[in-house]
């Protein structure tokens, strides 16, 4: 169950800071080399210098990249750039986005969270994660013993109780940030009415949890607190009980999912022939003339298994899967239903690995590029760094659901969850 709790969050000081689109950042696990390098231009206080600072030929153990994200959040705090609340509050947090031509709004709140043992939890994981960002993300918060950026949750209520409660509060009062960033507005807003805190709880107390994103931060909060529990013991340790967390309505119908498209590096050297006479059993293949008119197929072939390819010919095509009775034939593995009927399912273990034998290991792809950007996977095999790129339909929402609770996880890179939370809005320090 999602056991939540108010908390006196730490937010950038706005008697200082004019902008705080200027401070904030997309999550981690996006920023690119060339964005961190933007985000650090932009001003000295951008939250990039804590969540993915810069690393250099000298760091040592006492000086490395952690560390210094630790200092600037002690010395920002004591310079007054940023601020912790003095009253324990909820923050409630909207995006509003174009998406399909529509003006789109998400809203739900942050809070912290209670951190449940795996064995027992309520709180649901859908996707595998990787060891490498779990061990940056743990040295991150040994060093600055804080939650940066939320993680996301999504949960059902079909009533709309919480959604009502929030967005009732939302249209009596101002918000403290409105801002825009990357075509995005973001608007956050503080409640600290012990009332109105009390409701959302006993309203999530029943919820069951399933983690949208952030995957890797939850899984390093858990192995965070049982660190903490060995060394300072269990009551001592109830500081690090809690992680923060973004919680936003399942049935909401602005939840918006990207697919991740796959872009392979080496398919053996095959020509179109032979990947033709592998894929042609299962298939039907038919050539496409541009993007516009392969995704517009794809869309029209929602309830089929499709999939876009480009290939190093410099052609589109489209792939339609002939019988979907060879799934239980060719996926065996130990999974519900619902997993092996996955787009990204089938495009991993029916084409990937059944019919073109393309090395692939599901924790640690070396082969796979992964994008969301399709001009970017058509650019890769264009300049042949790569020889085909693959696209599918996304995952829907509900998928997410059901393969959590059925206790599976999906491939990695699976989902694509729009927009991103922004980094910057409001931190928990410990």
């Amino acid at each position: 169950m999602a056991k939540i709790k108010s908390f006196k969050g730490i937010l950038y000081n706005t008697e200082l800071i004019e902008d705080i689109a200027a401070v904030s950042a997309p999550p981690y696990d996006v920023i690119s080399d060339h964005m961190r390098e933007e985000l650090y231009k932009t001003h000295p206080n951008n939250v990039v210098r804590i969540i993915l600072g810069k690393e250099f030929d000298g760091d040592t153990p006492r000086n490395n990249k952690y560390t210094r994200a630790a200092d600037h959040l002690t010395e920002w705090l004591r310079d007054g750039i940023l601020k912790q609340d003095k009253r324990s509050s909820i923050y409630i947090y909207e995006q509003q986005y174009l998406y399909r031509g529509k003006l789109n709004k998400r809203i739900g709140f942050i809070s912290v969270m209670k951190i449940e043992d795996p064995s027992s939890s309520l709180v649901l994981p859908h996707e595998y994660t990787f060891s490498k960002p779990k061990a940056d993300r743990l040295n991150l918060i040994r060093k600055t013993k804080a939650n940066t950026s939320p993680i996301f949750c999504i949960y059902q209520d079909d009533h709309n109780k919480v959604t009502g409660i929030i967005k009732g509060y939302a249209r009596k009062a101002s918000p403290i940030v409105d801002i825009h960033f990357e075509g995005v507005r973001h608007k956050l807003w503080r409640l600290s009415d012990p009332r109105g805190i009390e409701m959302i709880q006993r309203c999530m107390d029943s919820k069951q949890v399933f983690i949208a994103d952030g995957h890797h931060r939850y899984e390093v909060a858990l192995a965070y607190r049982d660190e903490m529990r060995r060394r300072l013991g269990r009551i001592k340790a109830r500081l690090y009980d809690n992680v923060m967390a973004f919680f936003s309505n399942l049935t909401d119908e602005n939840l918006v999912i990207f697919s991740t498209y796959r872009i392979v590096r080496d398919m053996g050297n095959m020509d179109f022939s032979e990947i033709e006479k592998k894929l042609s059993p299962y298939f039907y293949i038919s050539t496409v003339k541009d993007k516009n008119e392969l995704f517009k197929r794809l869309e029209q072939k929602k309830k089929a298994y499709a999939f876009g390819m480009y290939f190093k010919n410099k052609r589109l095509y489209l792939l339609t899967l002939k019988d979907e009775s060879v799934l239980d034939e060719v996926i065996k593995v130990d999974k519900s239903r619902e997993w092996k009927r996955l787009n990204v399912t089938v495009l991993h273990f029916l084409i990937f690995d059944h019919i073109l034998n393309i090395e692939r290991n599901l924790s640690n792809d070396k082969n796979i590029i992964y994008t969301r950007e399709e001009d970017y996977a058509i650019k890769l095999v264009e300049s042949g760094e790569c020889e085909a790129a693959f696209f599918q339909l996304p995952t829907k929402v509900i998928e997410v659901r059901n393969i959590a609770r059925s206790g599976d996880r999906m491939p990695h890179k699976s989902t694509y969850f729009y927009p991103k939370l922004l980094t910057g809005l409001v931190m928990n320090k410990f």
